[in-house]
């Protein structure tokens, strides 16, 4: 009698798919972090992994049109780390809000001033008649 032996076949395949997937997980991750398209064809090509393999995993296929569709919006490959996070686009947000306030509250002390010293002038035009012109 024959010993049965397809546990080691199946314990070979499935460490195959992992090794694979890792494969194309780094591929994709190098791709992002570099700024480059996110396709299939390039997850492939940097990978190394068969295109009928990458169909078969479908969280990878929907990260790659992810990554794709983000970068269609926004018409740049920008590397991951240099892209700006929600976060501290609401920072920046915060931040200019801030000094737009703080601006706006300058503006409207400098006109009052400006009220002032022009009512200043009137007054002292009005008590300090000009000498008459003698060009004539």
């Amino acid at each position: 009698m024959i010993a049965d032996n397809t546990h080691h076949l199946r314990e070979a395949e499935r460490q195959r798919r992992e090794r694979l997937l890792d494969q194309a997980h780094t591929a994709l991750r190098r791709l992002d972090n570099a700024g480059k398209p996110v396709t299939v064809a390039a997850v492939v090509r940097a990978s190394g992994v068969s295109r009928a393999f990458l169909y078969r995993q479908p969280d990878l296929v929907n990260e790659i049109q992810r990554l794709r569709d983000r970068q269609t919006v926004t018409g740049q490959h920008m590397p991951a780390h240099q892209r700006t996070t929600h976060a501290s686009q609401h920072a920046r947000i915060r931040q200019l809000s801030t000094a737009n306030a703080e601006l706006r509250a300058e503006i409207a002390q400098l006109r009052q001033q400006n009220a002032q010293l022009l009512g200043r002038l009137r007054d002292y035009a009005a008590t300090h008649p000009r000498p008459p012109d003698d060009r004539r």
